[in-house]
């Protein structure tokens, strides 16, 4: 298109272009979000943004933001040119190649193309013939050039364009206009579009602020990516701020939606509220069950003013709205809507420490025990007139009871009711020991200790300590020194002095009492005994030393002085196989038996090798061997030394654990003699293996035939078997639903079966304690039940029905589970699923529906 050439109004237009091609490219959230209902607050759908594409926008009733994904498919908002393509899935916006969106440079001498997706706009052949609206030219570098004159000006009949001729090489300029509006273009209102120049090309771009105004109060006026809609504005939004009318959340302008709008247009009273019915404001009448106001009621006549239901009032009795006379010993109640106020029981507690008589009346007393306090020796309650009052005993009188023996006290009256301790030196305590003395030191029992040496005869003893104790003296016999007077009891008598010192004694003949040496070769007990003697020394440092055979650390230990094979021995014993410890013969130097080890230091014979009783070093059995001369027991079987010349079937002499013993090959494992379903037995035999068909248990390897079958176990438990399909060999529990017929564990007929965990469980109709008694878990009315039959004049115990839910007879009870229909109820019988508990015959009612029979003459009572 021709027109003024303007060099500074394009390059602010270039700026321009650039600026809303990056907003408009802002206006695509590639990255897509889930549907979330937010905390965001709103009070239109224009306050919430989530910057995502592919979701609406919306703000619900709650005033909440909502941000809903749209259906999935091409986002209508694109970027032209760009081989690629936005879709919405699940609310996320995806890119995705689209080489069907081709680059236009509104350059006719370049070949457009997409190729994986990039744009590229190649050069078309050189001279190749090219036109631009009217006008013809031919392609050169790229560009079609046109040739132009001022008679022949230059126009490609586009509006996006700016054309101008280069009067120096006489060749048509073609300038693409980008981001300013399409000159000459109109602008449809309300389409959230606007027409621009888009390198060169007039062009469709999204424009959100163009809302479409519908002039509804109730809808908003909304642009989502170019598309235009008019949502319904949330529910409860006034029409417009001058009015009380609200949107309905569909774009409608009505009186109400909820009650709470049609206060002050309906007049409100504890009877009568503001409701919304249909958009429309309508009183709401309140029923018997609400009080009307608390200034119409009044208070103990035993009534109440309630709403009738029509906005209005009426008067109902009320026997919670009790008189009260102000009388504390007056019950005041209400009956069928009349006073009255009745004495209490005479004695009951009233004002301050007062009591209710037979009239009503509040007094002191009725008889003495209505008066405070108690009563004891020292005084007692009266009640004279209705007057409280005490009489005193008279004092220091003696209680006849409570007084405490040898305390040196005693309890008397004090005249005035109180109970008082007085001194009374005639009540001393008598311990009964000799070494003391029984005083009593004002009301305080003393028992001072007897001066020590004094005779006494108690406990054993004959003469007391200064502790006040009746001890031993030295020489008498004692077993410890809280014996003794002295504190010394050593060798069972009380001595002089402590005489514990090794090989020392305290009762040795002629020196009963005196600590003296122990005799040479003699025992000190409990020191020096057993195997040690003394030494006999008498210069303060007799010694205590260990006799042949005993053990021992080094040669100072023994009498002997000769420590071998950590034993006092009678000699130095340094032969091979020779030692000092040998068993009933320790302490001698004696051949080591045969099949025992030489382990002493210089002459060992061990690590496999042990003497042979004569005093020779050999191999012991479990030891390799390569020949029978090497062992002691002179055999070599099975590569060891064996105690016997050879092994019978199923054993072997180099079992683990049992090296040198011919002995039973383990259970499980194969031998020569046994083959096919057969292993050893453990005990020299061929059994059967697990799994494998048996006839008895002496057949399996493990003992137990069961159900035909070798099994790891006895199997003897309810509704366990061996020959369980997938399982067989191993004790399993029989499926759900199945008998079991092992003899010595019968779970079959009878209404039981198994319930796969192992135990017999009832079927239907079988008598049950509970419901871990049935197979479906359900226990009702004593007997398995097919459901858990919970509803009133139902029953699963019926006879002809066990286990079946079924209607109770008629005029019979219902006494599960909680006495459901009994007393002056039964159940009517009816078999259509409504069966019900009614009154029975003879009882008060008020419609026939109230009674088993069906008939309630007059309102009053049930008749056959």
């Amino acid at each position: 298109m021709t027109r003024p050439r303007f060099l500074s109004a394009l390059l602010a237009t270039a700026f321009v272009a650039s600026a809303l091609v990056q907003a408009s490219s802002c206006a695509l959230d590639t990255n897509g979000s889930e549907p979330v209902k937010t905390q965001e607050p709103c009070e239109a759908a224009a306050n919430c943004n989530d910057q995502n594409a592919c979701t609406v926008d919306t703000c619900s009733d709650e005033k909440i933001c909502v941000y809903t994904p749209v259906e999935d498919g091409t986002l209508q908002a694109q970027t032209v040119g760009d081989c690629q393509r936005i879709d919405c899935v699940a609310g996320k916006a995806v890119t995705v190649t689209d080489n069907a969106d081709i680059p236009d440079d509104n350059e006719p001498c370049t070949i457009d193309a997409c190729m994986a997706g990039a744009p590229s706009n190649t050069d078309a052949p050189e001279g190749e013939a090219c036109q631009r609206g009217n006008q013809s030219g031919t392609c050169e570098m790229g560009v079609c050039q046109i040739s132009c004159d001022a008679q022949n000006p230059c126009n490609d009949d586009n509006a996006c364009t700016d054309d101008f001729c280069n009067i120096a090489t006489s060749k048509c300029v073609f300038t693409n206009i980008d981001g300013l509006p399409t000159p000459g273009a109109t602008q449809p209102p309300g389409d959230c579009k606007q027409k621009l120049c888009v390198m060169g090309k007039d062009t469709d771009v999204t424009d959100d602020t163009d809302v479409p105004v519908d002039v509804n109060p109730c809808t908003e006026n909304v642009c989502t990516n170019g598309a235009p809609s008019n949502p319904p504005t949330a529910s409860g939004t006034l029409c417009t701020p001058e009015e009380t009318k609200v949107c309905d959340g569909a774009s409608n302008c009505v009186q109400c939606t909820l009650a709470t709008h049609c206060i002050g247009i309906i007049t409100e009273d504890e009877c009568t509220k503001a409701d919304c019915v249909g958009n429309t404001c309508v009183p709401k009448y309140m029923g018997t069950d609400t009080l009307a106001s608390p200034a119409l009621q009044t208070a103990g006549n035993c009534k109440k003013i309630v709403c009738n239901g029509n906005g209005g009032t009426t008067e109902v009795n009320d026997d919670t709205d009790k008189p009260n006379d102000g009388k504390a010993c007056t019950t005041d109640t209400c009956s069928n809507g009349v006073g009255s106020s009745t004495p209490v029981s005479q004695g009951t507690a009233c004002g301050m420490n007062q009591v209710c008589n037979a009239t009503g009346g509040c007094v002191g007393c009725n008889t003495a025990a209505d008066c405070e306090g108690t009563d004891d020796f020292c005084k007692k309650r009266t009640c004279i007139s209705n007057v409280c009052g005490v009489d005193y005993t008279a004092n220091n009188t003696a209680l006849p009871n409570g007084q405490t023996e040898d305390d040196c006290k005693r309890l008397v009256c004090d005249g005035a009711g109180n109970t008082v301790t007085v001194a009374d030196p005639t009540d001393p305590k008598v311990d009964g020991i000799d070494c003391t003395q029984d005083t009593c030191n004002g009301t305080t029992p003393s028992n001072p200790n007897q001066p020590s040496g004094t005779a006494c005869n108690q406990n054993g003893g004959d003469v007391c300590n200064s502790g006040g104790q009746c001890k031993k003296s030295p020489g008498k016999s004692c077993a410890n020194g809280s014996d003794c007077a002295s504190t010394f009891c050593n060798d069972a008598v009380c001595c002089s002095t402590n005489c514990n010192g090794t090989c020392r004694a305290c009762n040795l003949a002629g020196s009963l009492g005196t600590c003296s040496p122990v005799p040479k070769g003699q025992e000190d007990a409990p020191s020096c005994t057993g195997a040690s003697s003394c030494d006999g020394t008498n210069n303060g440092n007799s010694a205590c030393k260990k006799d042949d055979g005993q053990g021992c650390g080094g040669t100072s230990e023994c009498v002997s002085n000769f420590c071998v094979d950590g034993r006092c021995c009678e000699s130095s014993c340094t032969t091979t196989c020779q030692a000092c410890n040998v068993m009933a013969n320790e302490g001698k130097c004696v051949n080591i038996p045969s099949g025992q080890p030489d382990v002493s230091a210089s002459m060992t014979c061990d690590n496999g090798s042990v003497c042979n009783g004569s005093g020779v070093c050999r191999k012991s059995n479990g030891t390799s061997c390569g020949g029978a001369g090497e062992c002691l027991s002179n055999n070599c079987v099975d590569g060891v030394c064996c105690g016997s010349s050879s092994c019978g079937a199923c054993q072997a002499c180099n079992v683990a654990m049992h090296l040198g013993t011919c002995t039973n090959v383990p259970s499980g494992q194969d031998d020569g003699p046994c083959s096919g379903d057969q292993s050893c037995d453990g005990n020299g035999g061929c059994k059967t293996d697990i799994g494998k068909t048996c006839m008895m248990a002496s057949q399996c390897l493990s003992t137990n035939c069961v159900d035909g079958v070798c099994c790891n176990d006895a199997c003897m438990g309810t509704c366990r078997a061996c020959d369980v399909s997938g399982s067989v060999g191993t004790c399993t529990d029989i499926p759900k639903g199945q008998d079991d017929n092992f003899p010595a564990n019968v779970c079959t007929g009878m209404g039981q079966s198994c319930d796969g965990n192992g135990e017999c469980k009832g079927d239907l109709g079988a008598t049950c304690a509970g419901a871990a008694d049935c197979l479906n878990g359900l226990c009702v009315d004593n007997v398995c039940c097919e459901s858990e039959c919970d509803t009133a004049c139902f029953s699963c115990n019926q006879e002809g029905n066990l286990g079946q839910c079924e209607p109770v007879a008629k005029y019979a009870e219902d006494t599960f589970p909680t006495n459901a229909c009994v007393g002056n109820k039964s159940c009517d019988g009816s078999n259509d699923g409504s069966n019900a508990c009614k009154l029975d015959d003879g009882q008060n009612c008020s419609s026939d529906s109230d009674c088993v029979s069906n008939k309630c003459p007059g309102g009053n009572t049930c008749m056959p």
